[in-house]
């Protein structure tokens, strides 16, 4: 997923390889919701903050959203493999917000992963600090800002922060799942998702809303 522009598929650069290796190397298993699959997040070291975020985007911030939004993904997680493997970094070198790994294009963990249960493993990697600073509607992001009081700055922050891991995250396992699909239908699918969630809980927790929601 690009922050502009279109998705593609991606197959895991050397730079990031001897990042790496320079700083180690964490693995972190997720039970999310029954509806989602068991997640693996392998992460550098010293980012386990982030790779903390994203477990909470996925075992609490999912379990939070109303029911017909996130049924709104259901079509999609019946066709992903049971089992996902993130790889964490901190920026993609082209900007991307995350990318989908096809078979074939996969690290050594989701190979490996797969020999060892026997199942069929999906693989994709996210850009946390691209997708901390990502901006869908900067206007409104702005009005966030000025409108929230600013002792609950921190607490809208972490919320969009783990949302937004965890609209990348459906929006690549969107491609992954059906690779026929446009970037433009896809990016309408998981813009409204975040849209809709944000506006949800800027409502429920500040009476603002988020967009232009009618």
């Amino acid at each position: 997923m690009r922050a502009a522009g279109g998705t593609h598929v991606h197959s895991p650069g050397l730079l990031w390889r001897f990042w790496v290796i320079l700083r180690g190397f964490e693995q972190m298993f997720v039970r999310p919701a029954p509806e989602l699959p068991l997640v693996l997040i392998a992460y550098a070291r010293g980012d386990r903050g982030p790779a903390d975020e994203l477990r909470g985007a996925l075992e609490e911030t999912w379990l939070t959203i109303p029911t017909p939004l996130r049924q709104g993904y259901e079509g999609v997680l019946k066709k992903v493999p049971p089992m996902v493997v993130v790889i964490l970094r901190r920026k993609s070198p082209c900007g991307c917000l995350g990318h989908h790994h096809r078979p074939g294009t996969q690290t050594r963990i989701a190979r490996r992963l797969s020999a060892v249960s026997g199942l069929p493993v999906a693989e994709l990697d996210l850009a946390y600090q691209g997708i901390r600073e990502w901006q869908p509607l900067p206007l409104s992001d702005l009005a966030i800002e000025t409108t929230v009081p600013e002792a609950n700055h921190e607490e809208v922050e972490v919320f969009r922060f783990r949302l937004g891991l965890l609209d990348v995250f459906l929006h690549e396992l969107h491609h992954y799942a059906s690779p026929q699909e446009a970037e433009p239908k896809v990016r309408e699918h998981s813009q409204r998702f975040y849209i809709q969630v944000l506006d949800g809980f800027l409502r429920a927790r500040f009476g603002i809303r988020y967009g232009l929601q009618k």
